[in-house]
């Protein structure tokens, strides 16, 4: 969506108009859940997280300054409303989910890939646990949802650096984790 179609459908949004605000929840759900779920760990409160980010953001809309876009902003009070939320609950970490299966195989190969995927996410998902809530959900952002560094900052409010810190870290952090886990069998892990 372009800058100016985004502008025109918030200005409807701000004006009340239910399909707008439809639209936009329709367009954004599946990331805001992606992180508030990574986050706290448990479905009904990343729904609850989700659905209160979107009240705060629509009731808030008439003030919404543009410096950033919509998306950016929305996931900023996501990330923020989980976070306050799993302080409160004492949650740390949470696991990975969205590691996809490769359609393109045909028969046999298929369900090899499958069980290699499925093998794959287990020990990403043990390896994953060892990280900060903060480390991980940048993982997240920017190599599940494909933020680039700029709108990771915007979403959590870190610096640049702090960003890149956290994503050197956490890969570094895999890395040493996955090896523990598999030793010699690393090597077949990355193929």
């Amino acid at each position: 969506m372009t800058a100016s179609q985004e502008n025109k459908i918030l200005e409807m949004a701000v004006q009340g108009d239910k399909a707008s605000l439809e639209y936009l929840v329709s367009l954004y759900k599946d990331l805001a859940y992606t992180i508030a779920i990574k986050i706290l760990l448990n479905r009904e409160d990343a729904e609850e997280v989700v659905q209160d980010a979107f009240l705060k953001a629509f009731a808030s809309l008439g003030s919404f300054k543009k410096a950033a876009r919509f998306s950016t902003w929305l996931y900023r009070i996501v990330y923020n409303t989980a976070i306050t939320k799993s302080r409160s609950k004492g949650i740390i970490t949470s696991s990975l989910d969205n590691i996809k299966d490769e359609p393109h195989l045909n028969g046999m190969a298929v369900e090899w890939e499958i069980l290699r995927q499925k093998e794959r996410k287990k020990y990403i998902d043990i390896a994953l646990k060892k990280l900060t809530v903060e480390d991980h959900l940048i993982v997240t952002l920017h190599y599940i949802a494909g933020k680039d560094i700029a709108t990771i900052c915007e979403i959590t409010g870190m610096k640049r650096s702090a960003v890149k810190m956290r994503l050197l870290r956490a890969r570094k952090q895999l890395q040493v984790e996955l090896e523990q886990l598999l030793g010699n069998e690393i090597k077949d892990f990355y193929e």
